[in-house]
């Protein structure tokens, strides 16, 4: 349902939109876990490493789809906040005519260059052809990605959190059963596991969309609406701008650090999924956190509540912190028994060493990756835009060095570091800037 995080118990709010994401979140997470288990054990190591090396590349295009509308969904959650709706229908308007913009460009660029990126991150040869093939279905059906993640993003400008995981639910259940019955009874190896994504988002995306057209009519848009309106449209495609080019400077830099692992040979890239599978479970809680930051910030900013929005912020980070030590507690007494359960027991002891060191090594820095991430989607909140980016210009700065010179005087202990060290550095300067900007803001409004 539609609720206004601007009213009401601060803590109440954050707590009950963040739930949904966080199970949402988690789901996509536990899928994940179960989709590289399927190809682990069902498939062997060179399908294992082939999905891993190529879904880094598959994820940036899908994250950018993903924070494109992230980005307009925040102008849109502005004016709801405001109780400015015919500013938020021609909001909503300029997401659905930019999304769609968007699908092409992202799509046809992906399809072109898959093959580059894939020689470029220096892929083995003997598990391109496989990479090949899962990174072509996956990008081939971006569109499907982008209208789930679009009507997500939007129901969630609105406060509605709940109704984007019933859809996500249903396609994750989906998704496991046709992995399962694509490996096991159609031999359709990576190529199947990539169709079997592409079809349930397909049915969670047009699903989102039914639901929408008869259950929330205030997404709905006249011809009017289209009108470009100067102001609204460089506002919205600033934010997604914003917000893409944050991630593309995040998702580089993921390719650049991946071209070290690859280069570490099929062994290492598979105990380094393992472990990385695992840890961005544990991560979830600070993702959803960060989401709701993001939505509960600008909503409160459209309302000019900046009192309430420290508040919340604080509470956020609370929240943030329980959960790093919780994690840090589960990953240290069953580090083994978690990354078996993705290899297997007849995978090598290098394997699964490697995959227990990358987990435990990052969660000792949690704490700095929440406030990071929660304080950031806050200051995309505040309509700011340039801290976040130059934090994600920080890290491509750090990953680059870590490939030419952590990887090949550390080897794999390179790779284990890299991110904390980004989490430390930037989660130290970023806090104190938030700060700033809030004051300067509240400074603003009482002139």
């Amino acid at each position: 349902m539609q609720k206004k995080l601007t009213e009401g118990n601060i803590t109440k709010n954050i707590l009950f939109f963040m739930f949904p994401i966080l199970i949402g979140n988690g789901l996509q997470r536990v899928y994940t876990l179960v989709d590289t288990m399927m190809v682990g054990r069902l498939l062997g190591t060179n399908e294992l490493a082939a999905v891993g090396a190529s879904s880094v590349i598959a994820n940036l295009f899908i994250d950018l789809c993903s924070t494109f509308t992230a980005g307009f969904a925040i102008v849109i959650a502005m004016f709801y906040g405001a109780n400015d709706e015919e500013k938020m229908k021609k909001s909503l308007a300029s997401t659905y005519f930019l999304s769609a913009i968007i699908t092409v460009i992202l799509t046809v660029a992906g399809l072109f260059l898959a093959p580059v990126i894939l020689h470029w991150t220096k892929v083995p040869v003997d598990i391109q052809p496989m990479a090949n093939k899962y990174l072509n279905i996956m990008i081939g059906g971006l569109i499907f990605t982008l209208i789930y993640n679009m009507m997500a993003n939007i129901l969630r400008s609105l406060g509605d959190s709940t109704v984007p995981l019933f859809f996500l639910v249903t396609s994750v259940i989906l998704n496991i059963f046709l992995d399962y019955f694509s490996i096991t009874k159609f031999n359709a190896g990576v190529s199947g596991v990539a169709a079997a994504t592409i079809i349930s988002q397909g049915f969670s995306g047009c699903a989102c969309i039914v639901f929408c057209v008869f259950k929330r009519k205030i997404l709905g848009v006249k011809k009017s609406d289209f009108k470009p309106e100067g102001k609204i449209y460089k506002m919205i495609i600033s934010q997604g701008l914003a917000m893409a080019l944050m991630l593309s400077v995040v998702s580089l830099s993921t390719l650049i650090l991946q071209t070290g692992i690859n280069s570490l040979g099929t062994t290492m890239i598979a105990g380094y999924m393992a472990g990385r599978k695992y840890l961005e479970l544990f991560m979830m809680p600070g993702a959803a956190i960060s989401m709701t930051a993001a939505n509960y910030v600008s909503q409160n900013f459209g309302a000019k509540l900046f009192d309430r929005i420290k508040k919340g912020v604080n509470q956020m980070y609370l929240i943030s912190l329980i959960w790093a030590v919780i994690s840090f507690g589960i990953i240290f007494i069953f580090g083994r028994q978690i990354i078996v359960s993705v290899t297997g027991n007849d995978a090598s002891e290098e394997i699964i060493q490697s995959g227990i060191k990358y987990m435990r090594i990052g969660v000792c820095f949690f704490s700095l990756l929440f406030i990071l991430v929660i304080t950031r989607s806050s200051l995309q909140g505040l309509n700011h835009k340039k801290t976040p980016v130059f934090s994600s210009c920080i890290e491509l700065a750090v990953k680059i060095i870590a490939v030419l010179v952590l990887v090949p005087y550390l080897g794999f202990f390179g790779i284990c570091i890299t991110e904390p060290l980004i989490w430390t550095i930037n989660g130290i300067w970023i806090y104190p800037a938030f700060r700033s900007i809030l004051k300067k803001e509240i400074i603003l409004q009482k002139k």
